[in-house]
């Protein structure tokens, strides 16, 4: 917990009505600040409670500093370096040659923070993206993803351009995010979608229903499919995966 803290850009102090009712909640809270401030005096603060925050208010603020990270933990870019705790908590790790395509990869991590960041814990990255010099730098804690092309980490002639990435978390699928990073690559693969726009398929809206391609690549997600549900409903599928749309399955 000291170590997320540390890394953090952002602090999401949550379960703050626990303290309502209490005279001195104010003063307790400030205490919990003061003492989350000595450890790192540079992130800020918000309060919130049932985890209820607004996602621009922790995705893309760009506050990402390598060189911090590097000085607090000179292992960052080792994926040997992280331990399980307990047999709920794994690491998710990968490392592969290729260049990703960054639209894919912004909408894929968005989906996974705002879906999925109750259960991560820590993740980082360095990422080789197609058609750019720098390297993409990511790290996160939760729910706080901040990653962007690092002015003084390049690409050195003749070097290999991998990808490596490590995603630590409580009861995490293995599968789904491997499979998941390796759709967001850019390869004449991905680059033209399975399903036509009029085409009937079956959308992921927590349980997978019946819908129909409506429109390729809005707002950067791959699909808008309007799902069967009497109102019209459209939900967006990120990237072209089994895991956000797929066949209509046989009765």
């Amino acid at each position: 917990a000291v170590e997320q803290v540390c890394f953090s850009d952002k602090i999401l102090l949550n379960k703050i009505d626990m303290l309502s009712g209490e005279d001195n909640a104010e003063e307790q809270l400030l205490g919990i600040e003061k003492e989350l401030r000595a450890l790192n005096p540079n992130a800020s603060i918000q309060r919130t409670t049932f985890s209820k925050v607004d996602p621009s208010d922790i995705l893309n603020i760009n506050a990402f500093d390598l060189k911090r990270v590097l000085d607090f933990d000179p292992g960052f870019m080792d994926e040997d370096a992280e331990h399980e705790h307990d047999a709920t908590v794994t690491s998710v790790a990968i490392k592969t040659a290729g260049e990703v395509n960054i639209k894919l990869l912004q909408t894929w991590i968005r989906r996974l923070v705002i879906e999925d960041g109750a259960n991560l814990y820590r993740y980082k990255g360095v990422l080789a993206v197609k058609g750019m010099d720098k390297k993409f730098v990511f790290q996160g804690v939760g729910m706080s993803f901040l990653g962007d092309f690092d002015d003084e980490v390049e690409w050195k002639e003749g070097e290999v351009r991998d990808n490596r990435f490590v995603f630590i978390g409580k009861n995490l699928k293995h599968d789904f995010y491997r499979e998941g990073f390796r759709a967001c690559f850019a390869t004449p693969e991905n680059s033209e979608l399975r399903f036509p726009i009029g085409a009937t398929v079956e959308a992921n809206v927590g349980v997978f229903q019946k819908g129909t391609v409506v429109k390729h690549w809005d707002n950067g997600n791959a699909y808008r499919i309007e799902i069967e549900d009497g109102n019209k409903s459209n939900v967006w599928a990120p990237i072209d995966h089994d895991a956000y749309i797929r066949v209509v399955a046989v009765a």
